[in-house]
């Protein structure tokens, strides 16, 4: 009895020192599991995870008091609204949504000073990644107080200089020029700001905007962002064949392709990607998710709109009406009130710089031109701080992009834009009733525009400025012309020489391939008078052969107006080569005060000297 209550004893010894091996095992096997999940993975999983309990607890089964259970639905409201809207502009509710990711980290993840450097190695320069570098730069100068990040690295660091490889020049960031950038900047880091730079990478890769996340939302140095418009797509397998060949198995994927405008210059940052498909598309949808109902389908394809700021156009294209899906993002309202001198820099700017200023007191009509990017609508923000602060102003855009009122705060301006229910004719019918003196128009960018703005003319206001495509002044007249339907060549004529009495200055702008903004020309557009079709000649034979040269001479000529080119760019210098016409001459000068007349006709004289 005593040898079987040995051999028992033994074998219960046994299994409670084998239960207590595998409790400790798996503790310690957990812990090790634990330190492996501090990737930028596994924290995204555990914050979405977090949140989503959140968002979707039964707050009535805690049986709070009535005080405390308001302020778990407030939370619950204002949480769920922030993660709906911090993708779409909106920067407060990026601020709710970022403080709930370092208050996930700092008490529920418990990460500490020595743990932080295993989400990031910030200890460890040869671990990190170009995106690791490349967004601590940014946080560095956002630290500073410079809100134009993307401009103060270039600055230190030239990353935006003009490369050339073997298919001719370009601009292009790789990761060798990041890392190569991050060696020649300073970058102590303190914990705060280490943690700063966690949480906004899990927030980006979350419920923000990716790799772009910063460069949309806070970088104010940037005209522009894009995103999935280079590379190919996964299912293009086109030139597989001639890539095997060649020696090159891999292309970039579309996924992989992020593109910006600095300083009107288009750079490749080849460092970024946005991982996967999936990920460009949950990008795109948000941006398009502003201001509309539903997402964006495939029926739909594509879809202009703006970001809840609304300090930034958004342009997406999804399949199947695109190879791929692509997002634009066109930043207009990030320039300070900039004078003219500030744009026009190039020797001998005075000359376009006080042609546009006697324009605008002299309130005429002015039509900036030129290609996207060009700097037409930063021409005429500049151009508004010339006009006389008694002269109310009113805009009239299909999407607001001026911001006047930001810019010039004392000055009587209101920015409007119509709707499905008010639309353009009955917009502009009102704005006739609000004291209006000069209308800008925005850009004209359809034939339908391009009516409206015609009424708007024939209307009477006083001055009107728009912003358009055209490339020429020729052309610029023929799409009014064609705008308002004219037919037969009686009815043509009537309708050219109507739309040149109403245009009256074309200001056409242009961006050089290295991003150098300047004023091109600045022509002015003259009717033929009226009354250059009636002739008085002597009745003699000499007055008969004046009469029908005369005759001759008005049926050869094929317009109703002629142009003339004011100020032109020659070799990077602006000259002023002719004169502004007496007919418009004297219409400035009705519209200056006294006092200022004489010199609007020494600037004149001297400019045709």
């Amino acid at each position: 009895m005593q040898l079987t209550d040995l051999i028992l004893s033994v074998l219960l010894l046994t299994g409670m020192a084998i239960f207590i091996y595998y409790i400790f095992k798996g503790k310690v096997d957990y812990e090790d599991c634990f330190e492996m999940n501090y990737s930028i993975e596994y924290l995204c999983e555990r914050f979405k995870k977090i949140i989503k309990d959140i968002i979707n607890m039964d707050i009535d089964i805690l049986n709070l008091n009535k005080k405390d259970l308001e302020n778990r639905k407030a939370l619950k409201r204002s949480l769920s609204n922030a993660i709906r809207m911090c993708s779409q502009g909106d920067m407060n509710s990026k601020i709710i949504v970022l403080s709930r990711v370092k208050h996930t980290l700092l008490n529920i993840i418990k990460v500490d000073e020595t743990s932080i450097d295993k989400i990031i190695p910030f200890n460890n320069i040869n671990q990190l990644t170009a995106v690791d570098k490349f967004e601590i730069m940014l946080y560095l100068q956002k630290r500073n107080g410079q809100k134009r990040m993307f401009q103060g690295i270039c600055e230190l660091t030239k990353l935006d200089r003009l490369i050339k490889d073997s298919d001719g020049y370009c601009y292009g960031i790789t990761d060798e020029d990041i890392h190569k950038a991050y060696s020649m900047l300073p970058h102590s880091l303190t914990f705060d700001d280490k943690l700063n730079i966690a949480a906004q990478r899990i927030y980006e890769e979350t419920y923000g905007l990716s790799v772009v996340d910063l460069l949309i939302m806070e970088d104010l140095s940037l005209d522009g962002i894009s995103g999935g418009v280079s590379g190919i797509t996964n299912k293009n397998y086109l030139y597989m064949e001639d890539d095997i060949q060649s020696g090159s198995h891999e292309k970039s994927r579309t996924h992989e392709s992020v593109w910006v405008i600095y300083k009107g210059k288009p750079i490749h940052l080849k460092f970024l990607s946005f991982g996967s498909d999936a990920v460009i598309r949950r990008i795109c949808k948000n941006l398009a998710e502003h201001g509309r109902t539903g997402h964006l389908t495939s029926a739909e394809g594509g879809i202009k709109t703006h970001l809840a700021d609304g300090r930034s156009r958004v342009t997406v294209f999804r399949p199947d009406n695109a190879s791929q899906w692509a997002f634009f993002v066109r930043k207009y309202a990030n320039t300070a009130s900039y004078n003219l001198s500030d744009l026009i820099t190039d020797q001998g700017s005075h000359y376009p710089i006080e042609v546009i200023k006697w324009a605008v007191h002299g309130c005429i009509n002015l039509f900036f031109s030129g290609d996207q990017n060009s700097g037409k609508t930063t021409y005429t923000r500049a151009a508004v701080k010339e006009i006389d602060k008694r002269q109310p102003i009113r805009t009239l855009e299909a999407d607001f992009e001026l911001f006047l009122n930001d810019v010039y705060s004392d000055k009587n301006i209101l920015g409007t834009r119509p709707s499905e229910r008010l639309p353009f004719p009955k917009l502009i019918e009102l704005l006739k009733s609000s004291d209006a003196h000069t209308i800008l128009f925005g850009e004209t960018a359809s034939l339908e525009n391009a009516k409206h703005l015609i009424d708007l003319l024939l209307a009477g206001t006083k001055r009107v400025i728009t912003t358009g495509h055209w490339p020429t002044s020729d052309e610029l007249i023929s799409y009014f012309v064609h705008a308002l339907g004219a037919n037969g060549n009686s009815g043509i004529e009537n309708t050219e020489s109507m739309v040149a009495r109403l245009i009256r200055l074309n200001v056409h702008c242009v961006k050089d391939n290295d991003g150098h903004r300047h004023i091109d020309r600045i022509t002015e557009i003259i009717p033929y008078d009226s009354d250059e079709t009636s002739f008085d000649a002597a009745k003699d034979i000499n007055g008969q052969l004046e009469e029908i040269a005369h005759c001759l001479k008005m049926l050869t000529r094929k317009k109703t107006y002629y142009t003339r080119d004011i100020v032109i760019y020659d070799n990077g210098i602006y000259k002023m080569i002719n004169p502004i016409s007496d007919g418009l001459s004297k219409i400035i000068l009705n519209n200056l005060p006294p006092d200022r007349r004489q010199a609007f006709l020494d600037f004149n004289v001297i400019s045709n000297c």
